[in-house]
């Protein structure tokens, strides 16, 4: 049933979307590629709008196209048949019924075939409002977030040709942004389909070798962690002719800070209010 509401509500936010955003269900979907190298500062919602809705649902990318975000992330992990599915944790017990369900503690998602992950409910732990959401899968994801902005592909288990072919059969492998933490992954991605946007996530310091590390992937795409950013980090970044994005930032004003460092992207749970800020002092100069 709520994928049912759901579909009803991208719809409305597509008509909702029409006045600000080129983004259109009935227009050419932009070049993932375009967006990257927009001039200016990209809000990217992290899980979709995960401060309003649960983290990683359609009801979250939804919000997120509504807030305006330039790209909206997601996570996904393979189930146990291999189906591309719409998740963050290794285990399924923090945001979904799985313990009550199952029985049991740190129940793995891809030990689960996805009939069984159709089951649980991944909207009561955020509100009784989201009760009955379940957690989507790869593709119907996409297709929500691509009717009003572009989605931000995280893979967190699961082979890169399996991505690269339902990107394929979507004709969409040039309108979203895959990125990882395993730049062997993003090298497999770059090797069967170089014209892909990739974004290479690291974390703690950042320092020549692994910037090396990351000119072998094919990534386009720098994101880091926002305790080890630094103008400094920024600069190393941009010095390869790559994008530096920075995540997960939700205080608005550390946000204006790292774009007047040179961020290029900003990855928050605060889409609306980050925008907000970043326009506001971009106003005042």
């Amino acid at each position: 049933m709520l994928r049912t509401i759901a579909s009803g509500l991208i719809l409305g936010v597509a008509i909702l979307a029409a006045n600000e955003r080129p983004l259109l269900a009935d227009a050419k979907a932009p070049l993932a590629r375009d967006r990257v190298n927009h001039h200016g500062p990209l809000i990217i919602a992290h899980r979709g709008d995960s401060k309003v809705a649960p983290e990683n649902t359609l009801p979250a990318f939804i919000s997120a196209v509504q807030a305006g975000a330039d790209l909206v992330e997601l996570d996904y992990l393979h189930s146990a048949d291999g189906v591309p599915v719409v998740f963050h944790d290794k285990h399924l017990d923090r945001t979904t019924n799985a313990s009550k369900l199952w029985g049991g503690e740190k129940i793995e998602l891809t030990t689960k075939k996805l009939a069984e992950l159709e089951q649980l409910d991944a909207g009561l732990w955020f509100g009784e409002k989201f009760k009955g959401t379940k957690l989507p899968r790869l593709d119907e994801s996409i297709d929500a977030i691509q009717n009003g902005s572009i989605t931000l592909i995280e893979r967190k288990h699961g082979d890169a040709a399996t991505c690269v072919k339902l990107l394929r059969d979507k004709k969409l492998i040039d309108n979203v942004v895959v990125q990882a933490f395993d730049w062997d992954y993003l090298s497999d991605c770059h090797k069967i389909a170089p014209e892909l946007v990739l974004g290479a996530l690291g974390h703690e310091e950042v320092t020549a070798d692994k910037l090396d590390q990351v000119a072998k992937t094919g990534a386009t795409v720098v994101g880091w962690e926002d305790k080890y950013t630094t103008p400094e980090t920024i600069r190393q970044i941009h010095d390869r002719g790559w994008k530096a994005w920075v995540w997960t930032v939700d205080d608005p004003a550390r946000a204006v800070a790292l774009v007047q460092a040179g961020a290029d992207g900003i990855i928050t749970n605060r889409p609306a209010d980050v925008r907000r800020a970043v326009e506001s002092a971009q106003a005042a100069k």
